[in-house]
């Protein structure tokens, strides 16, 4: 009996040790896998029309929040036309005053919009200039391989802010209701 069990266990130790991956094959497939989500959010990002999703905010002087009753987008209709509307937590240098809103607001143009790839780290980044009447935005967006993106927006008239969340397409039916 003793020897019947032992054989059982040494065929499925061979058999498992046949069926399963080397490691230099599931790190080649975990390449393949990224360079192929790279690629999708290369041509996301080259088609012009994407849209941010804002989940976490991280304020300099606060801990980080999350935006999930209080969604802040960026939404790119083209490479020259910008919708941003991202909720603001830190201080306000110069103040607007009565009656404006304290999210970072900005719709229409755009200027210096650049889109570098880093195939090597497979990210990219987009950086450009939003200025709106009474306030000016410089904004850097970083975007990994998985859709996830970091930006940060530095503004003439507030401390500067971080926020994370996912790039995705923008479908026709997202573009005509507002």
């Amino acid at each position: 009996m003793k020897t019947y069990l032992l054989a059982i266990s040494f065929l499925l130790t061979i058999s498992q040790v046949g069926w399963s991956q080397s490691r230099s094959e599931k790190k080649a497939l975990k390449i393949e896998v990224e360079t192929k989500a790279y690629e999708k959010v290369k041509s996301l990002l080259d088609d012009g029309a994407f849209f941010f999703n804002a989940d976490w905010v991280y304020p300099r002087s606060m801990n980080q929040i999350n935006l999930i009753n209080n969604p802040g987008i960026i939404r790119f209709t083209s490479a020259d036309s910008v919708k941003i509307h991202l909720p603001y937590f830190g201080v306000v240098r110069i103040g607007g005053g009565f009656n404006q809103s304290t999210a970072i607001q900005h719709q229409g143009a755009v200027s210096d919009f650049k889109v570098v790839h880093n195939d090597k780290k497979r990210s990219s980044v987009i950086t450009f200039i939003a200025k709106s009447p009474s306030e000016t935005y410089d904004i850097s967006m970083t975007v990994f391989s998985n859709g996830n993106a970091s930006i940060f927006v530095n503004s003439t008239k507030r401390d500067g802010i971080r926020y994370r969340g996912t790039m995705a397409y923008i479908d026709e039916t997202l573009l005509t209701k507002s």
